[in-house]
Formats: structure tokens, C-alpha cells, sequence
């Protein structure tokens, strides 16, 4: 994945006026986008009509959609080993894996640079799901989120935790099938690899203060406990995740390169 350049980024994001609105505000992230992870803009529609057969946190979350959405992905990852005994656990894992993966890092990008922060209440966002069953894009209703555009940048990410994350954990872990302390893991090595991608927009010290706001505070900027804190860990001079993604235990899915358990 090509990064720009930090200057021709920097012009983009900082230098140039912006309109207001929700629509300058999607201009504007899409610019951002295509500068710099232009390949994020196949899964992230901005402002844009979302299909019918997409849906928000709110419908997709009822027992009975989940639940078939379930059925079908474990289907999908099942259909060369039938006869295997299927594991819910890891199943449930590597769909929040694709879920949270293709929606943090867009928002992240569009939080951390620029001058409008993003309302990322869930209401905001549909989702549309792959005929596997897992998320495959996620339709985005543009608004400004005027409290949060005055944060600073670990209070806007502290924002993006407890609105867009952390509903989606707790309805995933109301299946009873996972703990939420599991995707947290596989969502706090996400934002620590995302951060490193980051470093040309950001610069070392202002992603040095955020990886240790993330992983090493126990609490939120706003007190509440922080389910980031300690999902990656200094090991050997480098800080990886702490736990197992469980996604090994699946049939034909490859271990991570840098699993815990190697």
C-alpha cells in the first residue's frame, strides 16, 4: 500500500480551505482517502446512496440477522470441512476482524487529519454484508460531529472507541460465543499497525503519544476504562499483540506471520 508524499499530503489536508458542510466534509475525506490509501474507497462510500440490503448496528444486531449472518459465514469458512466440528469462537473473531478491519483505518485517517471530525455515531454508517456473510462496505452519511472537531486528537479517538466500537463489540458479545476482551485484541493490533502506517501524515512524536494514550493508560480521557490498554505489549525491543486471534483453529485460514502462539 503506497503512502504519498508527507508534503503533498500535508498541502492537502492543512493548506487548503475548506467550505462547510456535510458534503465539503466528504469532498475532503475523499481527497484524503484517495492521497493517500486511495484502495480504502472500494469498502468506505461517502455520502452516497447505500443499497437496501444494507444495514445499520441497529438491524444487523437483532438475534435473528446476526445470527443467520453467522450461519452463512460459518457455511462459507466450513464448506471444504464439513464434517469438522465448527467453533463459534474463532468464527466470531475473524468476522469482527473483517468488520472492524475495513472500518477503522478510513476513520482513523479521516479523525487524526482533519480540521472537521466525522459524527461516528452509529446511526451514521450501513453496512453491506458479502454474500459470505461477513462485512464487505460500509456506507457512510457524512456529518459533522461539531464537539468532537474541537478535541484533541487522542479525545477524538477516544470518541471513535466508545461510539463506533465499542456497540459493536458488546453486540458480538452478546451472542454468549465470545468474550469481547478477544476482539479488543485483535482491534488494539490493528490501531497499533495503522499508527505505523500513519507515521508520514502524523510524524513519530504525535503517533508516539497516541500509541502510549491507547495501550499504555488505563483509562479514557474521559475516565472511563480504556478496553485498548494492553492489547499490545513490548516484547524484544517491539511491541506486538498480546493474545491469539483464535483464527488458526478455522479450516483453509492461514495463521497470522506473527502469531503469539510461533
Amino acid at each position: 500500500m503506497a503512502t504519498g508524499s508527507a508534503r503533498t499530503v500535508d498541502s492537502l489536508i492543512w493548506h487548503t480551505p475548506l467550505p462547510s458542510g456535510p458534503s465539503a466534509l466528504a469532498d475532503s475525506m475523499r481527497d484524503a482517502i484517495t492521497e493517500t490509501r486511495a484502495h480504502l474507497l472500494d469498502f468506505i462510500k461517502l455520502d452516497e446512496p447505500h443499497p437496501h440490503t444494507a444495514l445499520t448496528l441497529t438491524q444487523w444486531r437483532r438475534p435473528s440477522e446476526l445470527q443467520s449472518l453467522l450461519a452463512i459465514y460459518s457455511d462459507h469458512i466450513y464448506r471444504n470441512q464439513p464434517n469438522q466440528t465448527r467453533e463459534n469462537k474463532p468464527l466470531l473473531s475473524l468476522w469482527a476482524q473483517w468488520y472492524i478491519g475495513l472500518l477503522v483505518p478510513p476513520l482513523m485517517l479521516t479523525l487524526l487529519t482533519q480540521d472537521v471530525a466525522l459524527d461516528v455515531s452509529p446511526e451514521h454508517f450501513h453496512v453491506e454484508f458479502h454474500e459470505t456473510g461477513r462485512a464487505a462496505c460500509f456506507w457512510i452519511d457524512v456529518n459533522e460531529d461539531r464537539e468532537t472537531t474541537v478535541l484533541s486528537a487522542q479525545q477524538r479517538m477516544d470518541v471513535m472507541i466508545t461510539r463506533a466500537l465499542i456497540p459493536v463489540i458488546e453486540a458480538l458479545e452478546e451472542t454468549g460465543e465470545i468474550n469481547g476482551k478477544l476482539i479488543w485484541s485483535n482491534t488494539g493490533y490493528l490501531i497499533h499497525w495503522y499508527l505505523n502506517e500513519m507515521k508520514a501524515l502524523l510524524g513519530d512524536e504525535k503517533v508516539e503519544t497516541l500509541r502510549q494514550a491507547f495501550f499504555f493508560a488505563r483509562q479514557l480521557s474521559d475516565g472511563q476504562d480504556n478496553p485498548l490498554f494492553r492489547t499490545v505489549v513490548p516484547r524484544d525491543g517491539l511491541l506486538v499483540r498480546r493474545t491469539c486471534c483464535q483464527r488458526y483453529r478455522l479450516p483453509d485460514v492461514q495463521q497470522c506471520g506473527d502469531c503469539t502462539l510461533k
